[in-house]
């Protein structure tokens, strides 16, 4: 059975807790209580999805930052720390420095609670992906659907911020986020279950060792791949489908009231939803952290490091890919965005998703007819 990262958590949080009881007086004894243990197990979950994650976005912004540099032809941060490493620990204190303005107009309780929200509910997600056999967060049969579902929050509390913020083009950039939305979370579900058609499971984990089983569903979904990635590029708002956020029409979109810690705040979770987009593409069509079919996947796959190692370097390489079509493509307009969205994305998953099912009434992986 694969040990989970909440499992690990319990085992160690169980080590601590007893050996405090021990050395406390009899009258606290009762620290290692099955309630305090579980508490704190969960507490131990929460700070090491948190530090990956928050580890994950800063490299990510500094390996955009280097990889448009080259696509530019010049190379980009370079000047704290060694290759620009600390330029975004630069950044970030800048922004910690600078005091948080208030718009005079502006709903306090909606726009402070947005940018929290909008952050919490990123990290949440992750706490359902699993990058490895050893960094499960916990046995979740449902891990794909809740993801899906705290995924398309996000918009919601991006309106939120927007409204509260009392700002014209704030308020235009949260309209275009749910026009968006409504166009391309029909197409990004379709291409899910034509991976949950495959596998008969919701669960990610059991997706991912399907995959090392049967092969990679990037091959016999090849154009269910491209309809969630397109998708997802609509999903997290980058180019060329960034129009909540176009600098050129609305200033900085729906957050250009936000400053300091609050535009830190929203500037992260856009690269953790990035980081969430390319997790999802590498765990359903991918093989998450499995090789393709030879004879290293047993070895590999059995050694959660060496799995982790495979998994990362899969979602840099996605991610690679989401920055080289924002150096290369330019923005769409708002009527090309939906056209796309409900004329070309629609249609194309409902064919993939088709497709997946004749694949399942041959008998997928060995393709054979059915017996008539």
């Amino acid at each position: 059975m694969t040990a989970t990262l909440y499992g690990v958590a319990q085992g160690l949080s169980q080590l601590l807790l007893g050996t405090l009881a021990r050395v406390l007086p009899s009258g606290l004894a009762g620290v290692d209580s099955p309630g305090a243990v579980e508490a704190l197990a969960v507490i131990i979950v929460g700070v090491i999805i948190l530090a990956t994650s928050m580890v994950n976005a800063i490299v990510l912004i500094w390996w955009e930052r280097k990889l448009l540099g080259r696509f530019m032809d010049r190379r980009g941060a370079m000047h704290v720390g060694f290759a620009g490493l600390l330029q975004n620990f630069a950044d970030g204190l800048k922004l910690f420095r600078k005091q948080p303005l208030t718009p005079a107009e502006a709903d306090r309780l909606g726009y402070y609670l947005a940018p929290a929200a909008y952050l919490a509910t990123s990290l949440m997600i992750l706490g359902f992906l699993p990058i490895s056999t050893g960094f499960i967060p916990g046995v979740a049969p449902l891990s794909l659907l809740m993801a899906l579902a705290i995924f398309s929050f996000a918009p919601f509390f991006i309106f939120v911020g927007a409204w509260s913020a009392n700002n014209k083009y704030s308020l235009i950039g949260g309209m275009r986020t749910a026009a968006q939305l409504v166009a391309y979370e029909i197409p990004l579900l379709f291409a899910v279950v034509s991976v949950v058609l495959l596998t008969g499971s919701f669960d990610l984990n059991t997706i991912v060792m399907d995959q090392a089983k049967d092969g990679w569903f990037a091959l016999p979904l090849v154009l269910g791949l491209i309809v969630f990635t397109v998708a997802m590029l609509a999903e997290v708002e980058r180019i060329p489908f960034d129009l909540p956020e176009a600098e050129a029409e609305l200033v900085e979109g729906w957050n250009t009231e936000y400053g300091g810690m609050l535009f830190a705040m929203t500037m992260l979770t856009d690269y953790l939803r990035g980081l969430v987009a390319s997790y999802l593409i590498v765990l359903l069509f991918l093989g998450g952290w499995t090789l393709p079919a030879g004879p290293l996947t047993a070895p590999l796959v059995s050694f959660p490091l060496a799995g982790i190692f495979w998994f990362q370097v899969k979602v840099y390489v996605v991610f690679a890919v989401f920055v080289w079509i924002r150096a290369s493509l330019p923005r769409v307009r708002t009527d090309q965005l939906l056209q796309i969205g409900w004329k070309r994305m629609i249609p194309l998953s409902l064919l993939n998703m088709v497709w997946a099912a004749a694949l399942v009434v041959w008998g997928w992986p060995h393709l054979r007819w059915p017996s008539v």
